[in-house]
């Protein structure tokens, strides 16, 4: 899904965008989403009611994956295809039990993502796409004072700014230690 649209670059870069410039400018907006879905480990796409396999390892509490989290809803839950009641989905990413989970898949229907694209998702897009459009293509460094431009040897590659990995952070999964004793 991109996360943006040629309109949304335009009002950004202030001026209409030409017939012949909007194939490639669709093109950079593919391109930088499915950059930015694959540095946030997520799609952000609105999922409704879609089957969702989890594997439970036992005991009371079964942890959605991070990448379903945002906006989750369990309309159902089975086990081994026998619909399953009393299971209570708390703090938006623990599936709770009465009983204890057995051990192998669990099936959830939900619904899960974002309805709409957030706003800090579409101005990253647009800014990569702008930026993408303003280097020539193989230009791998451009320095404006002393005028500095360095080309790559072979094929060039589009990818995201460091600028917008900063910006695309809470957007990732968080890494944690967990502490062990024996």
């Amino acid at each position: 899904m991109p996360l943006a649209s040629v309109e949304d670059v335009a009002a950004r870069m202030g001026q209409p965008v030409s017939q012949d410039d909007y194939p490639r400018i669709t093109a950079f907006i593919e391109d930088v989403s499915a950059l930015i879905e694959d540095y946030c480990g997520r799609d952000f796409e609105r999922h409704q009611d879609q089957a969702l396999t989890l594997q439970a390892e036992g005991g009371p509490v079964l942890t959605i994956p991070t990448r379903y989290r945002t906006a989750l809803t369990v309309s159902a839950v089975e086990v081994e295809g026998q619909a399953l009641t009393g299971a209570v989905l708390r703090l938006g990413y623990q599936l709770v039990s009465d009983t204890e989970w057995p051990r192998g898949p669990v099936t959830l229907t939900a619904s899960w993502g974002y309805a709409t694209v957030p706003a800090s998702l579409k101005a990253v897009t647009c800014a990569e796409v702008i930026r993408w459009l303003s280097v020539s293509p193989g230009t791998v460094m451009e320095k404006t004072g002393d005028l500095e431009v360095q080309y790559a040897p072979g094929a060039y590659a589009q990818s995201l700014s460091e600028a917008a990995m900063s910006m695309l952070s809470k957007y990732r999964p968080r890494m944690a230690s967990v502490s062990l004793s024996v």
